[in-house]
This record gives C-alpha cells, sequence and structure tokens, in this order.
C-alpha cells in the first residue's frame, strides 16, 4: 500500500529537516500524500508551554468551521496515541493528537466523507510523533545551556526574518493590529565586580536569575535571547515606543529591587529601537548598542532609545555654539 511505500521517504524528510518552516512544509506534504485530500488542518504549541495555545501550520485553514478557539478544548479531550473519530451530517472527523513525551502539543483534525481506514490513522500518528520530536530537537538547538532563552545564532536569524516580514509580524489574537517590533539590549551593571569578588559560579547563578526576570517581564511569543557573557537581546512588540519604553523600565525597576544570592543589588543598562527598515542585523545592534553605550556612561540603572541619541547630539551641538 502507499503507507507502506511512502512511510519510510515521509519519515526522512521530516528528520532532514532543520528549519522549522521547511519542517512544517514536509509534514504538510507527508500528510497530503498520506491522506489524498487536502480536507485537515494540523495545530501545534512549537513553545512546548502550555500558556501557550497551538498555531495552525498547515497553510490555510480548509476546515473553516474549525476556529482556534475551539483548540484547547480539543486539547483536554486529546489522549497520548489515541484516535478519536466522530459523526455529524454525513461527514466523518477525525482527532489525531500530536504529542512529545507525555505531552499533548497539537491536534490534527481531518475530515472525510468515509472513515479512514486504521492503517492511514495509525501512519498519520507515526508521522506526527516523527515531527514532534524534530520540532523538539530544533527548538533545544535554539536554547542557550545556561539560561533556558534563545541563544546568539537564533537572534540574527529572528531579527532577519522580523525586518522582512516573513511570518513574524502576525499581530497577537485580540491585540492592536498598529503593534511594532522592538530590539532591546540589555547588559548587567559591573558584571566583572561580581565574578572578581564572588567567582564565576555566582556570576553564573546571576546570569541565570536575570534571564529568568527578563523571561517573566515579557509575554511567552515575545523573544529573549542570551546575547553574549552578561549581555541580553529582546524582540518584543509594543504600540508605541513611549509603551516599549514603559515595558523596558519595567523590567529595569524589577532587577534593581531584586535581592540577589550573595551579591544582593544589581542594576541592568538598555538600549533600544524600534524595527522599521531592512538592513543587516549588525547595523541593528549596533544602533541599539549605542543608546545602551549612553545608559552606561550616564549613570547606568537607565533605559536609552536609540531615537533619544539624536536629540542628545543636537543638545551638544547647541551648547557648542
Amino acid at each position: 500500500m502507499q503507507a507502506n511505500q511512502c512511510g519510510h521517504k515521509w519519515i526522512v524528510s521530516l528528520t532532514q529537516q532543520e528549519e522549522e518552516s521547511d519542517l512544517d512544509c514536509a509534514l504538510t506534504q507527508a500528510l497530503s500524500d498520506l491522506l489524498e485530500i487536502n480536507n485537515f488542518a494540523a495545530y501545534i504549541n512549537k513553545h512546548f508551554c502550555a500558556l501557550v495555545p497551538p498555531t495552525l501550520i498547515t497553510p490555510s485553514n480548509t476546515l473553516e468551521h474549525v476556529n482556534s478557539n475551539q483548540i484547547p478544548y480539543l486539547l483536554n479531550k486529546a489522549t497520548l496515541n489515541k484516535v478519536r473519530i466522530s459523526h455529524a451530517h454525513g461527514i466523518t472527523t477525525t482527532y489525531i493528537p500530536v504529542y512529545h513525551l507525555d505531552d499533548i502539543i497539537g491536534i490534527l483534525i481531518i475530515e472525510t466523507e468515509q472513515a479512514l481506514k486504521e492503517q492511514t490513522c495509525m501512519m498519520a500518528l507515526h508521522i506526527l510523533n516523527i515531527y514532534a520530536n524534530q520540532l523538539w530537537l530544533l527548538h533545544k538547538s535554539r536554547l542557550d545551556p545556561l539560561t533556558g532563552l534563545l541563544n546568539r545564532q537564533t537572534f540574527d536569524k529572528k531579527v532577519m526574518e522580523i525586518v522582512s516580514g516573513n511570518g513574524f509580524l502576525l499581530p497577537r489574537e485580540g491585540a492592536c493590529k498598529n503593534r511594532g517590533w522592538f530590539l532591546a539590549i540589555v547588559d548587567i551593571d559591573l558584571f566583572k565586580d561580581v565574578n572578581d569578588n564572588f567567582g564565576h559560579v555566582v556570576g553564573d547563578g546571576i546570569i541565570a536569575q536575570v534571564a529568568k526576570l527578563l523571561k517573566s517581564s515579557f509575554r511567552v511569543e515575545d523573544y529573549v535571547f542570551r546575547y553574549g557573557g552578561e549581555e541580553f537581546a529582546i524582540l518584543f512588540q509594543a504600540s508605541t515606543q513611549v509603551d516599549a519604553y514603559n515595558a523596558l523600565n519595567r523590567l529595569r525597576a524589577n532587577v534593581a529591587k531584586y535581592s540577589f544570592v550573595q551579591v544582593e543589588q544589581l542594576t541592568i543598562s538598555i538600549g533600544f529601537l524600534e524595527l522599521q527598515n531592512i538592513d543587516t542585523v549588525s547595523r541593528i545592534v549596533n544602533q541599539a548598542d549605542l543608546a545602551l553605550y549612553h545608559s552606561k556612561r550616564t549613570g547606568r540603572n537607565k533605559v536609552t532609545a536609540c531615537s533619544e541619541l539624536v536629540l542628545y547630539e543636537e543638545e551638544a551641538i547647541t551648547q557648542e555654539y
């Protein structure tokens, strides 16, 4: 049968993918070949976090009556390794769970006029399991081992995806569609003193704790990276520059008042800008760095927008004359 003949090809295709978008395409193609229809929708939680609802990964939702609000309910009813089938109005709907280890991370919904063969359902279940394992490997490869934040290699890619508009400019559900993307560079103030006075083990613990504070200060859909050493980067959405500044200033205040082990108090400095134009990653980061350096030079424990630097330069020129 076709499933047996093509199963190996589908598995090889899935396990060869090194990008999420390519992995999604490989899954969609495998399911289309297996089911020989396009009347299906796959919803996957790519964050592997219960706080984030699964999103549609198939190119278009051909099941127009199924909306994202129904998916959490369907996931709650799903059981590991078990296919669920319902019949209504002459249509058979098959629900196949997507799971990794003991966690259900998504669901495949298929509509057909006649019930699918058991062998087809089992092959679909197997394909989805391979997909989930590969997705987890890609997810883990993007994480910094000390902090659990996204790593530097992932940062460069995400910035370019955002400024080029490739799939990362979709507004959150219920959110204002006029949100823009912002980049913030965050640096722990006087961190060398921490390592010199308390040692690198304590220093690593401080970095990990600051990472937790950063992660908890932003939405799950935002991107928080360990950029290098004691430096972090945040890609997040806000309606205005004022809103972005307020979010970052709350983060700064939360760190300043936090009681760290042994070190007790420390602060962070931040520089940020809105991502408006297509540019190289290095030039974008350099602009944020200039704002960060201004925060450092003018006393630390501050947030500076890149747009403010123009005003400071104009003031300096005016004072010279």
